[in-house]
């Protein structure tokens, strides 16, 4: 839910995972809409600020910005 200091090494071995995953373009875009269907779903309780800066405290580069306002056909 983003509320926490920073994340657990189990949501940053998830993030890595998930990550090695989505090799291709598809992948991507896919994964970009899962992730932005989820946050609509949980509605005002997600701290945006603090998950989009997941993956960087996690020690990962996902080349895409997190937020639910991206456009996931744009993603390479």
């Amino acid at each position: 839910m983003g509320s926490a200091a920073s994340p657990s090494a189990a949501c940053c071995s998830g993030v890595r995972s998930l990550n090695s995953r989505a090799s291709s373009a598809a992948d991507r875009q896919a994964t970009c809409n899962c992730l932005k269907s989820m946050t609509g779903r949980l509605g005002g309780g997600v701290s945006m600020a603090n998950a989009a800066n997941i993956p960087g405290k996690c020690g990962v580069s996902v080349g895409v910005p997190i937020s639910p306002t991206v456009d996931c056909t744009k993603i390479n």
